[in-house]
């Protein structure tokens, strides 16, 4: 192994170049170091400064070096496959994943045009009542249909003209909506602005979803469907993504690997398992640019999460995942510089810091 000569870099000092093990100087009391292996690049940080370093970093430099003189080897290569990758992916360092890593600003800029265009579509979605045919299995039942769908059992009977007492059996043919409602009964003083008003659904969906000519004579025991009805729910539960918890960039402006205010967190993951942080629906999972391998999961009350620079992907578009369920694996795919989880919480079509949400990250 040689060693190569130090380039001029526009973040930083290059202390120490080899073919596959970089060591920058980035001021300040910081350093960061990189190595390439067969799964791709493992980097980290160390700030002198502020006293964010402890042996284990710094053995682990020696170890990677050494690794590579001595034995050639990467320590970081055996790895193991959660499940069955569902669908094919851009993998590390083909054509397409090197245009990435060498992105410039109109590329990324393109990239972040695609991730909002994606989460605007999703939410002009909301008002679209469609249906989806469903063929009844052996071991289903209406609830677990219903849980799959994450519509109510009301929904279903309602778009498939089927009684409260009719069963279900294997074969039969449901229809799906395509998104959250509810089939509700008319009480005792009830009005239409009261029920559109406790379910936060507008007056004008309600009346054309049920095709209605008056919105104020309404008689006990009336039903009508109120299309992407929310219902109050339980506290939600989060998980977090990544067993590590350890955050190698924060949410806020960065200068590496360029100025920029960065909407996300990367956390520590090097080709591990990434888990839904919160119950939801699939709305994206494929290729984004500088992003790489993205999925994108959306849950109730406008909030949508991102999980970026995945090496493989387990759920396709259209999925209902569980918290906690493994979705992808981390890696180091689109404009990226060492495996890791680029994860990001959006709120009404803007990324919020993930800390908000889910605690116990740490540096």
């Amino acid at each position: 192994m040689i060693f190569q000569k130090p380039r001029k870099l526009p973040h930083g000092k290059e202390l120490l170049r080899t073919e596959k093990f970089t060591l920058i100087y980035l001021g300040a009391g910081n350093l960061h170091y990189s190595f390439i292996g067969d799964k791709g690049l493992v980097y980290g940080d160390i700030d002198f400064k502020k006293n964010h370093f402890k042996i284990i970093p710094l053995f682990t430099i020696a170890t990677l070096i050494t690794s590579y003189l001595v034995l050639g080897t990467n320590p970081t290569s055996a790895m193991i496959e959660p499940q069955e990758v569902l669908q094919e992916e851009i993998v590390e360092n083909d054509e397409r994943d090197k245009l990435a890593k060498n992105a410039d600003e109109n590329y990324l800029k393109q990239t972040e045009e695609q991730k909002l265009a994606i989460i605007k579509s999703s939410d002009s979605n909301k008002g679209k009542v469609k249906h989806i045919s469903y063929r009844v299995k052996e071991t289903d039942t209406m609830q677990s249909i219903s849980s799959h769908f994450n519509v109510t059992p009301e929904a279903i009977r309602e778009a498939s003209n089927l009684k409260p007492t009719d069963k279900i059996y294997p074969g039969n043919v449901l229809s799906i909506p395509n998104r959250r409602g509810l089939l509700y009964k008319f009480k005792n003083g009830d009005t239409l602005a009261k029920v559109a008003s406790t379910y936060k659904v507008s007056i004008d969906e309600i009346m054309e979803e049920n095709k209605l000519d008056e919105a104020d004579i309404f008689m006990p025991g009336q039903k009508i469907f109120l299309p992407g009805a929310i219902i109050p729910d339980p506290t939600p539960v989060w998980y977090s993504p990544v067993v590590s918890n350890i955050i190698t960039s924060g949410f806020g402006w960065r200068s590496y690997p360029i100025y920029q205010f960065h909407e996300a967190l990367d956390l520590k993951s090097n080709y591990e398992p990434v888990r839904a942080a919160r119950s939801g629906k699939v709305i994206y999972s494929g290729w984004m640019g500088g992003y790489g391998n993205v999925v994108i999961l959306e849950h109730s009350g406008d909030l949508k999460t991102l999980y970026a620079h995945n090496s493989k992907l387990y759920v396709r578009e259209g999925d209902y995942v569980l918290g906690g369920k493994v979705i992808s694996r981390s890696g180091c795919t689109g404009y990226c510089f060492g495996a890791h989880l680029h994860f990001e919480v959006i709120k009404n079509d803007r990324s919020v810091n993930p800390s908000s949400f889910i605690k116990g990250f740490s540096f």
